[in-house]
This record gives structure tokens, C-alpha cells and sequence, in this order.
């Protein structure tokens, strides 16, 4: 604690404009730094994900408390990556940093982003009606039949359609402002709600290259899906084939996308002397 206490904490930099195909770098160098210690990440995930499905059990207050909390670990997962990055050791208490400085503005940023999604909920339901609230509870598709089998065909009006389209249309730019803000509060001393504003202005000065980044998660994704909905069909050991991969799958891509927040911040954000190093090819 004593080191999170003097540590130097360098002021707010200026943030650059990326090319692209910076974006698709960000996931390999993520990669990069996952392959230096991947059994650490995975058991990171694990635990999240244990954190989360426990959380869930308590209704309403437990996703509540791990939303307001996830900034702080976003943080944690930073700290890991940037040991990584130095060539030093993952430990543990890495991942749990972000309790140890700034938690006030990092628990605000969780706040900020759920009051957020409240809003968009809110506005989503003022555009689609009642059905958007159906849909939403019954953790299907908004406009579904509530009397209809899972799975079976769902019925969207042309104001349920819009009010999606309208609430992706506000939460790309509430996932920009938290994409940055928890590492700007942690490293740069920045309060909550000016770190959301500059995350926000940084992401989009980059939207080029955060949109490339995103294509491809989206694009690894459907390959995936796809591999695996081929396994399946094999006869005999095919669903133990596809569930083998998605699972293998996962632990590589989930920790990859954590750690892009680090390997984006540093590439926006750093000097460029003291930037990720890629440890492969650059993609450019």
C-alpha cells in the first residue's frame, strides 16, 4: 500500500490519433502479453466469472455491486498487463490494485456507467413500449410472445426495431467513456467524471482504429461460432469436439479482450518511448 501511496503520478498526457489498423495491433499485442503468463490470465477469468455468476444469485443488489466494482478491477487488469509488459511476474494481488488507490472515482465510474444504462433503458422503452420491457426481463428478444416456446419465432414491431437501433446508438459512446476513464483516474490522478470526457474525446479522435478492433473481435467470433457449429455435426464426438474448442476458445479471447484495454490506453496515451513493445509483426 505504501507504494501505491509515493508512486509518481504523471499528469495528464495528450492523446494521439492512430492509424486503423492500430486497432487490430492492440489485440496482438494483447495476445503478446496473454502468452507470457497465460495460465495467470485464465485463472483471472475464472475467478471473474465465478465473482459474477455468484453476484447474480443475489438479484437485483449483486450485478448492481459488481458493476460499481468492475472499474476498479479493469484497473487490476492493467497493473497485470503492464507487469507482463516489463517482463516481470504476475502475482495476484496485481489483479486487486485498483482497491488500493482511487477507489472512490473508480466505484463512480461503475455508478455513472449504470445510471447510463438505466437511461438508455428508459429511453429504449419510451421509443418501443411495453414489449422492449418484456423482452428485457424475460432475457430474450424484445417484442417475444411471452407465451411462446424459447427459441421460437419473435415478433418485432417497426418501433421496437428503431428503439434498438437507437439504444446501440447511445451505448457505443458510454463504452467509449469507460473505456479509458478507470486508467486515466489510477494513473493520471483524473476524477470520475473528467476521465469519462476525455476517455471519450480520446476514443473519438480513434474511432478508426477502435471500430477496426472491434470488426475483428466480431469477426474471430462468428469464425468460432462457426467451427464450432461444424464440430457439432460430426458424428459421435462432435459436441464434445465443439464444446472442447469454445472453451479453449475463450480462455485465450476473453483475457485478450481485457487486456486490450491496457495495450489501447498505452498506444493512445503513453509516450511512445515507453509504448507496448510488439513482440511480433506490426500489423500496418
Amino acid at each position: 500500500m505504501a507504494a501505491d501511496e509515493t508512486r509518481t503520478i504523471p499528469p495528464m498526457p495528450e492523446p494521439r490519433v492512430l492509424r486503423a489498423l492500430r486497432g487490430a495491433q492492440w489485440l496482438v499485442n494483447a495476445h503478446a502479453l496473454f502468452r507470457r503468463n497465460p495460465g495467470a490470465w485464465v485463472l483471472f477469468l475464472l475467478a471473474l466469472l465465478s465473482a459474477m455468476v455468484m453476484s447474480s444469485l443475489l438479484k437485483v443488489v449483486g450485478p448492481l455491486v459488481f458493476g460499481l466494482v468492475f472499474p476498479v478491477f479493469s484497473v487490476g487488469i492493467a497493473l497485470a498487463a503492464q507487469a507482463a509488459d516489463r517482463g516481470e511476474p504476475i502475482v495476484p494481488a496485481q489483479f486487486f490494485g485498483g482497491f488500493r488507490s482511487s477507489t472512490g472515482d473508480l466505484v463512480a465510474i461503475g455508478g455513472m456507467y449504470l445510471v447510463g444504462q438505466l437511461m438508455i433503458v428508459g429511453v429504449m422503452m419510451a421509443i418501443g413500449g411495453a414489449g422492449i420491457a418484456q423482452g428485457m426481463s424475460a432475457g430474450g428478444v424484445a417484442g417475444a410472445d411471452p407465451g411462446a416456446a424459447p427459441g421460437g419465432p419473435v415478433a418485432v414491431t417497426g418501433a421496437m426495431a428503431f428503439a434498438g437501433l437507437v439504444g446501440l446508438a447511445l451505448l457505443v459512446p458510454l463504452l467509449l467513456a469507460t473505456w479509458f476513464a478507470p486508467l486515466l483516474v489510477y494513473f493520471h490522478g483524473q476524477k470520475a467524471f473528467p476521465a469519462l470526457l476525455a476517455s471519450l474525446g480520446a476514443a473519438l479522435r480513434n474511432w478508426r482504429a477502435f471500430l477496426v478492433c472491434f470488426a475483428a473481435l466480431i469477426l474471430l467470433m462468428a469464425l468460432v461460432r462457426m467451427a464450432v457449429s461444424l464440430l457439432a455435426m460430426v458424428p459421435a464426438i462432435g459436441p464434445i469436439l465443439a464444446m472442447a474448442l469454445l472453451g479453449a476458445v475463450v480462455a485465450v479471447i476473453a483475457p485478450v479482450g481485457f487486456i486490450t484495454f491496457y495495450t489501447s490506453y498505452v498506444d493512445v496515451f503513453e509516450p511512445v518511448e515507453e509504448a507496448v513493445v510488439d513482440t511480433v509483426e506490426t500489423v500496418e
